[in-house]
């Protein structure tokens, strides 16, 4: 992480759907605040990650029905209710079934990449015990010291934040099956195995093999962190722009139709890169103008049907920039919390 070397914990907190507000990017801090279901056709939105979805149908833009708060896999919502956990179809709308915590003191941390697994923690004497819980079965692991936190789950990979003392943290594999931790963190081979910095946001892939969390420097540099859940391979790639903090947070995530071209498009900073997934390299750079963008909302985004063109919104105004050229082809105000686009390209700005 070329920028982001230095310890940030003096960078200023931006509270916006999908920040992150602890040190580590977990699912529950980081969380998309509006994701698509059911192949594309539907839109879940929310206005925290901590409140309920309402799920809209993209053919229409209205609102189809209201599930509870939780975390999202897939077409899957999973939901705590005390000592239990409730799997929601997000896709349908309705209730699926619930499985037994192994006792209240567990929190929901995350989910698996297709949500069919759901992941606790509790804190127990010295040490941390981690729950993956499935309608058909329950596992434990336990782990010495406290300071560990959820990323991804996919398979038998089991990807965990551990926390330094020193500031940092590390992201570190856990083999389902054996429950073993492996001894090394998991790292770009040109980087540090520390992290440092504030984790912004996150995507995943549809696929559910790679997962892109957006960090930001006090100092506004930003970069991508790549983690490929099959292989168990991280890779970082600076993103353009630096000096301005507010300006960094205003970046936006969106993949390609075809996941392979991730978009990180930054209003603030006027910039757009396409970063190739397969070789982690930026393949295409932009520039586009939009003064005066809120900083302070954070942005959604949504990239439309042609592929060409990406709607970005502050709560305040949505714009959508045309990826061809790098121009603004729209603006206007509308408090959107949330953008979809119709398969006929219409745009749903969404409260």
């Amino acid at each position: 992480m070329k920028r982001l070397a230095l310890v940030l914990a003096a960078a200023a907190a931006v509270v916006l759907p999908g920040a992150a507000r602890g040190a580590a990017c977990s699912p529950l801090n980081c969380a998309p605040s509006q994701f698509t279901l059911a192949h594309g056709t539907l839109l879940g939105f929310r206005p925290m990650v901590n409140k309920p979805v309402t799920v809209v149908d993209l053919k229409t833009g209205a609102p189809r029905w209201v599930i509870p708060a939780g975390l999202v896999g897939g077409d899957l919502l999973v939901h705590q209710a005390g000592g239990r956990l409730v799997w929601y179809d997000a896709s349908r709308g309705t209730r699926m079934y619930a499985a037994a915590l192994p006792s209240v003191e567990y929190s929901l941390a995350g989910v698996s990449q297709k949500g069919t697994r759901a992941v606790a923690l509790s804190i127990v004497g010295t040490g941390t015990k981690v729950a993956i819980v499935s309608r058909e079965s329950e596992q434990t692991i336990a782990l010495p010291g406290k300071q560990w936190d959820f990323d991804a789950l996919r398979g038998n990979n089991l990807f965990l934040i551990k926390y330094l003392r020193l500031g940092g943290y590390q992201v570190r594999l856990v083999h389902v099956g054996s429950g073993k931790l492996d001894p090394h963190p998991l790292k770009d081979p040109h980087e540090s195995g520390t992290i440092w910095g504030s984790p912004f946001s996150r995507l995943s892939s549809a696929d559910g093999r790679y997962v892109f969390t957006l960090y930001i420097g006090s100092n506004g540099g930003s970069m991508v962190h790549e983690l490929d859940l099959k292989n168990a391979t991280a890779r970082c790639i600076d993103l353009p722009g630096t000096g301005d903090y507010g300006s960094a947070t205003s970046t936006a995530l969106v993949l390609s139709h075809d996941q392979r071209t991730l978009w990180a498009v930054s209003p603030g900073y006027g910039r757009a890169v396409g970063i190739d997934v397969r070789t982690r390299k930026v393949s295409t750079a932009l520039r586009f103008s939009l003064p005066y963008w809120n900083l302070g909302n954070g942005t959604s985004a949504a990239l439309a049907p042609d592929g060409r063109h990406i709607a970005l919104g502050d709560n305040e105004e949505v714009a959508v920039i045309g990826l061809a050229k790098g121009e603004v082809v729209q603006r206007g105000k509308a408090r959107a919390i949330a953008l979809g686009w119709s398969p006929d390209g219409r745009l749903w700005k969404l409260t």
